[in-house]
């Protein structure tokens, strides 16, 4: 993962991120829900699959990274106003950028099909995808604490990215630096970055 989605602090900045490849699963609802969390499953273990088998078969060895989730909502309130039964969301862990669409498929077929496997029939795992995220400016800043909290930290990006003369878009990204299935939401670290309005990303 570029040190570029790591190297936030409490202040609000404006940052480019380069062009990454990430594996992407789509869902909606509210992060508690049975399709959320299947889907966090489906994330950690395609991505440990794949790391696996590149050092099984001499191609290196990568460090799974920190989860992401991108956040929006159909309604025109913003996200975290919006009921959150409307809530719509793509997680994301980052991969090598050489890593192939066979590649995932591969994957995808060994930990759906592995009898008694945690991801056995996963119907998340099987619509993982890789996606192709190009380079792209982006408001940047850490939250500590709980992700109910998140409002107060999105409202500085806010301000720092109209500080600029910019404008937000509609949805945001959440990364996770701890794993939220066990980290205690007042420990919880998360860098919060907010997508720019009317901007073409950079390729």
């Amino acid at each position: 993962m570029p040190h570029e989605l790591l190297d936030a602090t409490v202040a609000a900045d404006i940052v480019g991120i380069p062009a990454r490849s990430v594996i992407a699963i789509d869902g909606e609802g509210e992060p508690g829900s049975v399709r959320f969390q299947s889907a966090l499953r489906a994330a950690y273990g395609l991505a440990l699959s794949l790391a696996l088998r590149r050092k099984r078969d001499g191609r290196g060895e990568f460090a799974i990274g920190p989860l992401e989730g991108r956040w929006w909502s159909d309604q025109v309130l913003p996200c975290s106003r919006a009921p959150r039964r409307s809530w719509r969301w793509t997680l994301r862990i980052a991969v090598p950028r050489d890593v192939t669409k066979s590649e995932l498929s591969r994957a995808v077929e060994a930990v759906t099909t592995k009898r008694g496997g945690a991801l056995e029939r996963s119907t998340e795992a099987r619509h993982a995808r890789l996606e192709r995220l190009p380079r792209q400016r982006v408001g940047r800043i850490l939250h500590v604490g709980p992700y109910a909290t998140e409002s107060a930290s999105l409202a500085k990006i806010r301000d720092e990215i109209e500080r600029h003369g910019l404008v937000c878009a509609d949805r945001h990204v959440e990364i996770y630096l701890g794993d939220p299935r066990r980290t205690k939401p007042e420990r919880s670290r998360t860098v919060l970055l907010r997508e720019l309005a009317g901007t073409v990303p950079e390729g």
